[in-house]
């Protein structure tokens, strides 16, 4: 079993934070090896498994969640178990290929195959996307990022499983009588990890060229904000606001969006962005008339009245994420208000997170939550799990438009499914927004950007779309389709807030 681990902690060293994306060429090559010397299906299960329980672990300790890691390793499981069905297909057909050079070539052709769908349907299919630990997520901060045009992170995840299997075969077949057959072997991989860095560049060229061409530019304010930025707002024990209250709250809130006025006073700005959950409060039994009448809005109207205000006072579009109540229901929504303040659309959260938004077995919870309850709720995690009142409702996937603006929102999580960006893109996305509230990591917050980073630029080059990035505990600033990221900090000048100003191009 030493094999799947090497590869486990080959994979750590390769995926960031530490981010040797070379190892990304070669970290598969043990388990490679152990799929074809394991005959054992019972072993190869095990093998697998143990890489995944590891590598997960490794990269994702920061939502470490015993069953939904369990649950979603078993879904990854049918790797195995689909290799070994055609191992004894293969040799079922042809009895004299078994344990031969042309056996070993046939189950190497297959496994990139193999790998790329399971590793896919594990990261799609699961409780928990797991986008971030495929294996294309690697490079997305390597000079083979461009390869993503091509495919996007399946392809980059395809090219990745093809040279470790090239590789592999070298090694499994290597013959000091056959060192000429071996060199020129060699030569091969070189060459097509060459090619490989050409049309990356190839690709990042075009892509620039194409951005550059696009006719409107957009100039944009986007807002990211430390965990701190809203701690008057803790003073509000629940949440529903008494009248007294609710004056408290109008006026601790216009001090704040005053910070974020001040800083841009005098700004031309076509659209400003607000972190998810600037100011986390919900105020239930607090209508918005117009909120109430266009979306179906009833509470948090202190909190859209303060947003409104903002908006009008800089008198830009502005897009605000926030908890909503529809109909007693809880969504997760974005809001965008016009110049004059007005509620022109509204995105309700498509794909939710289980644990933080909601919790898919019932009343049943693993008996290790009775341990780490109030360490859950003090992140702002899991409510959901211990009261079903907090659970949200899925949303349904739409653009936001307002004016000749017309972007897809991806709150938090949502950027971490590759296909739902796509589909917004197919929608008429001009760009997209992603914002999100990271107040739950207090372990590995710099592991969760730097994965989800590579993430967004490889869907930034896939889809030739401007990524426009800010949020509670993250970074604000955009990543352009050549994978170029431009960013400032959330915390900036003494400040627990930063503002990223620029310009976004799109056709």
């Amino acid at each position: 079993m030493l094999l799947p681990i090497l590869s486990a902690i080959l994979g750590i060293l390769a995926f960031p934070p530490l981010g040797v994306y070379p190892l990304g060429f070669i970290f598969l090559i043990p388990l490679f090896i152990f799929f074809i010397k394991e005959n054992n299906f019972l072993k190869l299960l095990w093998g697998v498994f143990l890489f995944r329980i590891i590598l997960g672990t490794g990269l994702f300790y920061f939502i470490f969640e015993p069953l939904v890691f369990i649950l979603s390793i078993l879904v990854f499981l049918g790797l195995p178990l689909s290799f070994f069905l055609l191992r004894r297909f293969i040799r079922k057909i042809k009895p004299t290929i078994a344990s031969t050079q042309s056996e070993v070539a046939c189950l190497l052709i297959a496994l990139p195959f193999l790998w790329v769908f399971w590793d896919f349907f594990e990261a799609k299919y699961s409780f928990l996307p797991t986008f971030l630990m495929t294996a294309g997520n690697i490079f997305g901060s390597s000079p083979f990022l461009g390869l993503a045009a091509i495919g996007g992170l399946i392809g980059l995840a395809f090219f990745t499983a093809a040279i470790n299997c090239l590789i592999s075969f070298l090694i499994l077949n290597f013959r000091k009588s056959e060192l000429k057959i071996s060199a020129i072997s060699v030569l091969f991989i070189i060459f097509v990890i060459s090619g490989g860095y050409s049309i990356s560049k190839s690709e990042f060229q075009k892509n620039t060229s194409i951005y550059q061409t696009f006719p409107n530019k957009l100039k944009i304010a986007l807002i990211s904000s430390a965990n701190n930025f809203d701690q008057e707002f803790n003073f509000f024990k629940h949440n529903v606001l008494s009248p007294e209250e609710k004056i408290i709250a109008e006026t601790l809130m216009e001090k704040k969006t005053n910070l974020i006025k001040n800083e841009l006073g005098g700004e031309k700005i076509d659209l400003m962005i607000l972190p998810e959950d600037l100011i986390s409060i919900e105020s239930w039994q607090d209508i918005d008339i117009e909120a109430k009448n266009k979306f179906g809005i009833e509470n948090s109207g202190v909190l859209i009245g303060a947003y409104r205000k903002l908006a009008l006072g800089l008198n830009t579009n502005l897009a605000a994420t926030l908890t909503t109540v529809q109909n007693n229901k809880r969504y997760n929504s974005t809001i965008l208000f016009n110049r004059r303040g007005e509620l022109a659309d509204i995105y309700n959260k498509f794909n939710l997170t289980i644990v933080g938004e909601y919790w898919p077995f019932g009343d049943w919870r693993p008996f290790y939550y009775k341990f780490i309850k109030n360490d859950l709720l003090e992140a702002g995690q899991g409510r959901a799990i211990f009261n079903k009142e907090y659970t949200y409702q899925r949303g349904q996937e739409k653009t936001l438009q307002v004016e000749n603006l017309v972007f897809g929102s991806a709150i938090c999580s949502e950027i971490q499914y590759p296909w739902q960006i796509k589909k917004l893109k197919k929608m008429g996305a001009k760009f997209i927004s992603h914002t999100a509230t990271n107040r739950w990591a207090t372990l590995g917050l710099k592991n969760l950007r730097e994965l989800t980073n590579n993430l967004r630029k490889i869907e930034a080059v896939w889809l030739q779309t401007p990524i426009l990035i800010n949020g509670r505990e993250e970074m604000a600033g955009i990543i352009t389709p050549d994978g170029k990221m431009d960013l400032v900090n959330f915390e900036n000048d003494h400040k627990n807030f930063g503002i990223f100003i620029g310009e976004v191009k799109t056709n």
